[in-house]
């Protein structure tokens, strides 16, 4: 009976991931908060998860790259990758941002370079981004420490009895996967993925917002009469007034005070409805010179989701008002403080003085238009910082240092030459992905002590049992892409994990070979813009639809798939 509830439990897990309706991070602590009032799970067991060795590492880890991502390399990476032709920038993505992912987090790798693909005037960016992505998930495969959903398998690797994973284990079919995976985008991306110039209104139509002001000389006016029906690059979709709300927009509608006007358009035309008497924008300021706007994307891990801007209370928290938004093609037809926020939404925000020093920024936002939220190291503090990273690095992977204890060390180090301070630390810690893995942890273990995980492992063994361990193995990696394309990389491999596990346990063959496939298969997510963050983060600046993922991810799909089932065995024998 207890093994029929926690397959029950997991399956409205996975529900409320799909959904989307609630934080990971809520749905998972949920879950094994309920699995220890019902006794399937000890207090010391769940709370010693949360002090798993490999957790804290993936936790420190993060600290010390949010001052990696201070230094001048990227920025300077950012702005000579793009200077040659397409294939060429490319090729060479495969190279530098394949190499940074490989030690780096991921996001920060993307949201630093996606301004500099964006501004790039050889190329639009829906031939850059969608590449930019899958490049930096290719050098995550590269190492341990390249992306967090290894660091997490190591986690589980831990604490299944098995030997650590050592920094350098993915490498073999990482490498293949990331040169493999770069020859693919240079022969395909140029020809598959859309040519959309970023400066056409077509993929920049942003929803933006104006309002009357009482005292407006175009009250009593009508749209005609007013010349707002053929405003360049800007088209009048939608009055809101104390009457009701009247679209499409009759040229015959005589304007009353406090209408809202909503635009379609070209972001860059919204500072001149400033110039029009009586129209003003939320938070603007007269002078033109004055505004500053910033376009920034809705991240995975914000707290803004599902949440209007009014019930955010957004102004308050970031210093900074909601001009416009805009959200892939799909069209937008309520006010915009109405407007219920999505991951991948882009904002323009007006901001003010203070918007830079508030907390979270880097948290709620991806910032398209670069924002200056920390200060650039100097070239020394780069060198040092580069050195003392590098040496860390290489000291775990000869054994010499626990992974840990080298970046206690250079952390501690950081903070003592004011590279980084306990302020800028706390505000940038990844405490969602703290409680999803300690959470996944006890999942895992609910899992294989009830026997739900032998179920699924028996699941998965009758659908290919015809092709013997071969067909098992092919299975577990399936299972773990369909996993990570509905839900994300994280979950997929917290509930991967314990199925792999049991499978090889049940033909009684090394475990390593199926621990492997869901690691790698975890991270092969191409089809959807949900299923990574890094595709989340170009989806709306690349001007994509879901069907450029599907046409593009499809035979990036296939030949990683090819790749990883068939040099895994080789490397980690069954």
């Amino acid at each position: 009976m207890t093994t029929w509830l926690v397959l029950g439990s997991i399956a409205l897990l996975l529900a409320v991931l799909i959904t989307g309706r609630v934080q990971a991070f809520k749905a998972f602590l949920g879950l094994v908060f309920l699995y220890y009032l019902t006794g399937l799970l000890s207090l010391d067991s769940m709370l010693g998860n949360f002090v798993n060795p490999a957790l804290i590492t993936l936790i420190v880890l993060l600290m010390v790259s949010q001052v990696l991502e201070k230094t001048r390399w990227v920025n300077w990476v950012g702005q000579k990758l793009f200077s040659k032709g397409l294939r060429t920038s490319i090729a060479r993505m495969g190279l530098f941002v394949g190499g940074g992912s490989a030690m780096l987090n991921n996001t920060a790798v993307v949201a630093t370079l996606m301004s500099s693909a964006g501004k790039s005037s050889q190329h639009p960016p829906s031939k850059l981004l969608i590449p930019l992505s899958y490049i930096a998930i290719f050098g995550g495969t590269l190492t341990l420490i390249g992306t967090s959903t290894h660091l997490i398998i190591n986690g589980f690797v831990v604490k299944a009895g098995l030997p650590e994973l050592g920094m350098f284990d993915f490498i073999y079919v990482g490498g293949i996967l990331l040169g493999a995976g770069t020859l693919l985008l240079v022969l395909l991306a140029p020809k598959i993925l859309p040519l959309i110039n970023r400066k056409s209104t077509q993929t920049t139509e942003y929803f933006i917002e104006a309002k009357l002001s009482p005292d407006s000389p175009l009250i009593g006016q009508t749209v005609q009469e007013a010349n707002l029906r053929h405003l360049e690059e800007l088209f009048l979709v939608q009055v809101v007034s104390t009457e009701g709300v009247f679209a499409p927009v009759a040229p015959s509608y005589r304007f009353t005070p406090n209408d809202r006007l909503m635009f379609v358009g070209d972001i860059k035309a919204a500072p001149k409805l400033l110039l029009i008497p009586g129209l003003t924008l939320p938070g603007a300021q007269v002078k033109e010179e004055n505004n500053h706007f910033i376009e920034v994307v809705i991240s995975h891990t914000s707290t803004l989701l599902g949440s209007t801007v009014k019930a955010a209370n957004f102004r308050n928290k970031f210093d900074a008002a909601v001009v416009a938004i805009r959200r892939g093609h799909e069209t937008l037809d309520c006010r915009l403080s109405e407007v219920v926020l999505k991951a991948g939404d882009t904002l323009v925000l007006i901001t003010g003085s203070d918007f830079e020093k508030r907390e979270n920024l880097e948290k709620n936002f991806y910032f398209y238009s670069k924002v200056d939220i920390g200060k650039h190291l100097t070239d020394q503090q780069s060198l040092f910082v580069g050195i003392g990273f590098l040496s860390v690095i290489g000291l775990a992977a000869l054994e010499w240092l626990p992974l840990i204890k080298g970046l206690f060390i250079l952390l501690a180090l950081f903070l003592v030459f004011k590279l980084t301070s306990f302020q800028e630390l706390r505000r940038r810690l990844p405490f969602e992905l703290f409680f999803i893995i300690g959470s996944a942890l006890g999942i895992a273990s609910v899992m294989l002590d009830s026997g739900a995980a032998n179920v699924l492992a028996e699941s998965v063994l009758w659908v290919f049992s015809a092709w013997g361990i071969w067909g098992s193995f092919i299975g577990i990696y399936l299972l773990t892409v369909l996993l990570t394309e509905l839900i994300t990389n994280n979950a997929a491999a917290a509930l991967g994990f314990p199925i792999a596990l049991a499978t090889s346990q049940m033909l009684d063959v090394n475990a390593w070979p199926f621990i492997m496939a869901v690691a790698y298969g975890a991270s092969a997510s191409f089809l959807t813009p949900y299923g990574y963050q890094t595709n989340l983060m170009v989806y709306t600046p690349g001007g994509y639809r879901f069907t450029d993922y599907i046409k593009m991810g499809l035979p990036v799909t296939i030949v990683y798939g090819a790749i990883v089932l068939t040099f895994v065995p080789m490397f980690f024998p069954f």
